[in-house]
């Protein structure tokens, strides 16, 4: 059997016709769906416009720009870029952490304040039962010291009709579970035992096997800047648009993965909490 042709390598002149002036190329972003990032990377190229980087910050830049995108500083090749155009955006970087240090610093301890509920991090253990009584027999169990959670869970299935689910849900931040799962943890402590509370079609029991409250550590600190930027960035372009702004809170997921099991039972508790 002979072997198919190669693909021919696509060059950049067959693709750069549809850039080759300003109306074709906006028309192009719009339907990449690419015009909001755009309007983000202007609105910042004017807000970083003027600040100056010392030496020693561009080399500093350069580093760090370099070891992220695994590019050797001494021959750097990176998606076609030249060294100046690589060094550019190295400095850029720079001055959009600048802006974010002069602009939002110091707002950060009255922002923790108000967000820090949703900060602290919770582990959970949670059962879901098929029926109210099953689930405060189980609760009732628990609180007397009879059992754990889970032995009072699995010598219940036969009365609710099945092995109810348990699943551990975190370390996740608080501001990440269904709101009725939030409501019932929220002010309490490690080891307490919760519910029954209706979420979706389960009556759920849930055991806090840890709170762990946020700080305002560098790492925080960080996140928290990101945010403020972020914020600023979408007010300013639904003032041009004139859509409502969005909220553009950091997921926990972009610091810490939370692990897949806990995914399950956030959605189940959110349908109907």
């Amino acid at each position: 059997m002979d072997n198919p042709p190669a693909p021919r390598v696509v060059k950049l002149g067959d693709i750069l016709p549809s850039l080759a002036n300003f109306d074709s190329a906006l028309s192009s972003l719009k339907s990449y769906r690419l015009w909001p990032v755009v309007l983000r990377e202007a609105l910042l190229d004017k807000a970083i416009s003027g600040i100056p980087c010392t030496q020693e910050e561009m080399s500093e830049a350069w580093g760090i720009w370099c070891k992220r995108n695994e590019v050797d500083p001494e021959s750097p090749v990176f998606e076609g870029l030249s060294r100046a155009e690589m060094i550019k955006a190295a400095a850029r970087e720079k001055q959009i952490e600048k802006f974010k240090e002069k602009t939002f610093a110091k707002l950060i301890p009255e922002y923790f304040r108000a967000r820090k509920r949703e900060l602290d991090r919770v582990t959970l253990e949670v059962v879901q039962f098929q029926h109210a009584a099953v689930a405060e027999e189980a609760l009732f169990r628990c609180l007397e010291g009879e059992q754990t959670l889970e032995e009072a869970a699995h010598e219940l299935a036969h009365s609710d009709g099945g092995e109810p689910p348990i699943r551990k849900v975190g370390p996740i931040g608080m501001g990440r579970l269904s709101s009725g799962l939030a409501a019932l943890v929220n002010g309490s402590r490690s080891g307490a035992l919760l519910g029954p509370k209706k979420l979706g079609h389960y009556h759920c029991v849930v055991r806090v096997i840890e709170i762990r409250e946020a700080a305002l550590d560098t790492r925080m600190r960080n996140r928290l800047l990101e945010e403020l930027l972020n914020n600023w960035v979408e007010q300013q372009i639904a003032a041009m648009t004139g859509r409502p702004p969005r909220s553009m809170v950091q997921d926990d997921g972009d610091f810490d993965t939370a692990p897949a099991f806990a995914v399950g039972a956030l959605k189940d508790s959110k349908s109907n909490a």
